[in-house]
Order: structure tokens, then C-alpha cells, then sequence
């Protein structure tokens, strides 16, 4: 599977006719590909891992819909996404879920290969990352999810409107607070550290 989109192209052929190996490569892809954005928003490792069970057996009923020169990757990501709003939505006792030591900790994560003379560096860096992920972790969820949708998923300000329902002036202030606080949090816990 050299082509980064042809496991996720599979799911649009009925996959129960391909081999177990296979199949277990499709889900395990997908679970590689959504993990971090769904864990992200959740921040509970069990309620990621059934959000992407959900979002899977979605993906598998409604890929053969999608059209042929569709990108599959970002497609099942707002597959996965949706599921999490659903969940979310349906669920409000988990808007509030605790636990997010670092995102960067799961076991998709690649390590990467470092020279002795950088590793002042990628700890610094590895540091710097934990601090903005817990202080991220610690704002309110609106808050969490549009930088999440912006900075992280990459969308513009038209597709998170549409996505979470809110007009875009409501969205610039929102960021903006979110922003601010980011800053407020970030900088309180980075201060800390290096006090």
C-alpha cells in the first residue's frame, strides 16, 4: 500500500470480501489517521477508541457513496469528527472530560530520531508542547474546539461555521477569546516551569 490514500480507498469496495490481514490494515490505518483529532476533543483515551469504532462502521456503510475523486483521508476525518460532536452532543456529561496528559503521547506517535547535540533542543521543545496541550486542555470546550477546528483540523472560518453552527462574527469573537486565554494559560504554565 505505497499510495497514502489506498487503504482508505478500500472502504469504498465492500470490505467484508477482503482477506482479515486486510481488513485489520484498513481499520488500523483509519484508527492511525483519526486518533489524535478525536482524542484531542474528547481527551479520554476508552471514549476515542469507541468514537472511532462508531465512525468506522459509518465510514464502512456510507464510503461507497463518496465519489471516486473525493479525498478519502479528509472525508473520514469529518466522519470521525461528526461522530465525536454526536457523542458529544448526545452526552453532555462527557463535554467536561478530564485527562489529557499530552497528545503527543499515544502509541501513533512516531519518535523522532534525534542527534546528541539536539537533544537540549527537542526536550525544550517536548516541554514546551506538554505545557500547550495541558493549557489547552484546561479551557472550556467551545474554546478548545474552534482552535481545535482552526489551527489543528485547518478549516476556514466558512466550514467551522457550518460545522458547529455558529455566524462567523460569533466565531471571531470566540477565537479570539479562546486566543487570549491560550495565551493567559500558556504563559502561567511555561512562567512555571522555567521560575
Amino acid at each position: 500500500m505505497c499510495n497514502t490514500e489506498e487503504p482508505y480507498v478500500l472502504l469504498r469496495h465492500n470490505i467484508h470480501t477482503l482477506d482479515a490481514e486486510t481488513q485489520r490494515q484498513v481499520f488500523f490505518s483509519f484508527r492511525q489517521l483519526v486518533y489524535r483529532d478525536i482524542y484531542f476533543l474528547l481527551r479520554d483515551h476508552a471514549l476515542t477508541e469507541d468514537v472511532i469504532q462508531e465512525a468506522f462502521m459509518k465510514a464502512i456503510v456510507k464510503a461507497s457513496k463518496t465519489h471516486d475523486n473525493s479525498n478519502m483521508r479528509a472525508w473520514l476525518r469529518q466522519v470521525s469528527r461528526n461522530t465525536a460532536y454526536d457523542m458529544l452532543r448526545k452526552n453532555k456529561r462527557f463535554r467536561h472530560v478530564t485527562g489529557l496528559s499530552s497528545v503527543n503521547r499515544n502509541e501513533e506517535t512516531e519518535s523522532p530520531l534525534v542527534s546528541p547535540d539536539d537533544v537540549e533542543d527537542a526536550v525544550e521543545q517536548m516541554l514546551r508542547d506538554e505545557a500547550l496541550h495541558e493549557a489547552m486542555g484546561e479551557l472550556k470546550y467551545e474554546y478548545r474546539l474552534v482552535l481545535f477546528l482552526y489551527y489543528i483540523a485547518g478549516l476556514s472560518y466558512a466550514e467551522i461555521t457550518q460545522e458547529i453552527g455558529i455566524t462567523e462574527q460569533v466565531l471571531t469573537q470566540r477565537l479570539a477569546r479562546a486566543r487570549k486565554k491560550l495565551a493567559a494559560q500558556f504563559s502561567g504554565k511555561w512562567g512555571d516551569r522555567h521560575a
